[in-house]
């Protein structure tokens, strides 16, 4: 349960040019070889399906999430409005992170060093911050909706950690004596209470031919989902169910970054001074254009999450069918599949020197071209898997990749931040293949006495 990277090294290691399989607790699972990127990040839905592979490992029937096996508006809405429309978004989300920055960041850090617990302050951070292009300005303040968004997203993993410690066929019994299940459908019930009117009314609007007023037409995913819905889509309790789930995409993936490049920041302080010095070059001429060209920190970023990916398995599917791979190996209907993605980012031979932290590595490997892109924080490679690889890599990688910068460089310009006397960095936990920055530690924050932030 919380010795993932040493099983799955050790298999790796012994099997870097063939399959090999370990034992969960439901059932087998086969990690292919590195060779077989390309091919299985090719297959179609109908031979590998990495949706159903997503629901089962969030235990969806017990978490609300096989809601995503039913329909694809979650995904559609990422894809078609959220990514096309992010420089539109990016005015709103850097109004949205100074407000919450001003709000929740302790008045005590104006004066001198304090001690805070970054992993709540950063969760709430991140709450509001993608809230702004979620909910928009009619609820994400609200700490009705940020309690749900939060809460939903921090008692989902509660269940699936303490679900997948017992076997499948104890799920329903041990389910239902599990808080957090509970509160898991306490939550969709809120949301549709909450959204519902909201949605309905905009519905209304749309269907009755009125003009709409001026909050349905702000940029945001609460709107675009009712312009997008089709057929048994459009209702509000279901948009409402969407937007919650929405909500675990928003928070959960961008505070694990965001808290571990801090961690790495503080245990690095080299690293600051340059990008500190990136993002004032670029200040002059501020734009929703220029986090493009933040090449450092995308690199910072990369090089965090190489060591600290959010789960150390990859390209997870599930076979719909038999299908013979290009090298001989057979994969039966129904197989677990996957890439041993912490493995291969930490190989040797693929990345010199894996333990060692160089947070310009990929700077570095791009060369002097100030348009170059190939190694951004969004950007897939087959041997940089966090975000998945190929047509069917993470939709939303752009939109987290925005906020994620927008808050590194929000904070670095305007705090500083060290461990408290004597300690390192809080250690990286393992439960069950995921991996995350320690919750729990605390860390000194003060406010910089020229605090130097362009928004």
């Amino acid at each position: 349960m919380t010795n993932a990277i040493g099983v799955i090294g050790n298999g790796y290691q012994k099997c870097t040019e063939k399959a090999f399989q370990f034992l969960r607790s439901d059932g087998n699972i086969i990690v292919l070889p590195p060779s077989t990127v390309q091919e299985l990040s090719s297959l179609p839905p109908e031979i590998a399906d990495g949706t159903k592979a997503l629901e089962h490992d969030l235990m969806g029937r017990y978490t609300g999430l096989d809601f995503i096996l039913q329909s694809r508006l979650h995904h559609r809405i990422v894809q078609r409005r959220l990514t096309p429309n992010l420089g539109k978004l990016t005015p709103h989300l850097e109004d949205e992170l100074g407000r919450a920055v001003t709000d929740l960041f302790p008045k005590e850090a104006d004066d001198g060093w304090t001690t805070v617990q970054l992993y709540p302050l950063l969760l709430a951070l991140t709450a509001r911050t993608s809230a702004r292009a979620f909910v928009g300005t009619s609820f994400c303040r609200d700490q009705r909706w940020l309690d749900i968004a939060v809460n939903f997203v921090e008692d989902l993993f509660r269940t699936v950690v303490i679900l997948r410690a017992f076997p499948s066929w104890l799920h329903p019994v041990v389910s239902c004596l599990i808080p957090s299940y509970w509160r898991g459908k306490n939550y969709f019930r809120q949301a549709r209470q909450l959204l519902g009117p909201y949605i309905q009314e905009r519905l209304d609007a749309m269907s009755e031919g009125k003009e709409l007023k001026e909050r349905f037409l702000e940029p945001c995913a609460l709107n675009w989902l009712v312009d997008i819905a089709e057929g048994s889509e459009r209702n509000s309790p279901r948009l409402a169910h969407t937007e919650t789930v929405l909500s675990l995409a928003g928070i959960h993936t961008m505070l694990l970054r965001q808290l571990s490049v801090i961690y790495d920041l503080t245990a690095h302080p080299e690293y600051m001074d340059e990008l500190r010095a990136e993002i004032a070059s670029l200040a002059p001429d501020w734009n929703k254009t220029v986090y493009a060209r933040l090449r450092k920190i995308d690199s910072f970023m990369r090089e965090s999450q190489r060591m600290a990916p959010p789960t150390v398995l990859g390209l997870k599917r599930i076979m719909q069918r038999p299908y013979t791979l290009e090298d001989g190996t057979h994969l039966p209907k129904g197989a677990y599949v996957c890439v041993a993605a912490y493995a291969i980012e930490n190989d040797p031979n693929i990345f010199p020197e894996p333990e060692k932290f160089d947070g310009l590595r990929s700077f570095k490997e791009e060369g002097s071209d100030p348009d170059s892109n190939i190694h951004a924080f969004a950007a897939t490679e087959p041997t940089v898997l966090g975000f998945g690889y190929g047509k069917t890599a993470c939709p939303g990688r752009f939109f987290a990749s925005l906020v994620i910068k927008m808050s590194i460089v929000k904070l670095i310009s305007e705090y500083e931040f060290e461990f408290l006397p004597g300690e390192g960095r809080p250690k990286n936990w393992v439960v069950h293949e995921f991996l995350f920055a320690s919750p729990w530690d605390k860390i000194r924050v003060r406010r910089r006495e020229k605090p130097t932030s362009p928004f």
